[in-house]
């Protein structure tokens, strides 16, 4: 990723072969980004959707070698977000062109770059020395935690057993 931005933390990277028993290790890698980036659990979910799709992408379009390929994968943190970039050694493909299957086709796949698009705010694609897909997610932190009032409101309100008060 070639930024002049400052700001941007080069958090790791991942060098796998092109094969699908990798890319577990590839989930728990942003598993840890998103609990370091402070990303909500349902975020973290979601951002490893969208990373375990161009992985599969990658391992089915963008290895012509098949498992003597390599997926390169860098994870940044900004401020603002997260950013995981995937990149492949295959020869591109022009995103725009990318149809979406219609649900008769019953095909094997054919989804991954329309759910990247519904799970991240933002989805780069580059193509030329391979695929790079650069996938952003916002870090808007986690949930704030449910307020319950405190034990002593709780045990006072009417219609409530107080032996069953939590």
């Amino acid at each position: 990723m070639s930024r002049s931005d400052s700001t941007t933390y080069l958090w790791g990277r991942l060098d796998v072969p092109s094969q699908p028993h990798y890319v577990p290790a590839v989930r728990r890698a942003v598993e840890r980004l998103g609990a370091e980036a402070d990303l909500s659990r349902r975020d973290i979910e979601d951002l490893d959707l969208a990373v375990t799709e161009a992985c599969a992408n990658a391992i089915r379009h963008g290895s012509p070698k098949g498992a003597h390929n390599r997926i390169h994968i860098a994870f940044y943190l900004e401020p603002e977000r997260v950013i995981v970039e995937i990149r492949d050694e295959g020869a591109g493909f022009d995103p725009n062109a990318e149809a979406l299957p219609t649900p008769g086709d019953l095909c094997d796949g054919g989804y991954g770059l329309h759910i990247m698009r519904q799970v991240v705010d933002r989805v780069e694609i580059q193509f030329g020395d391979g695929t790079t897909v650069r996938l952003h997610k916002a870090r808007r932190g986690k949930e704030a935690p449910r307020l319950r009032a405190p034990r002593s409101v709780r045990r006072s309100i009417p219609g409530r057993v107080p032996a069953l008060a939590a």
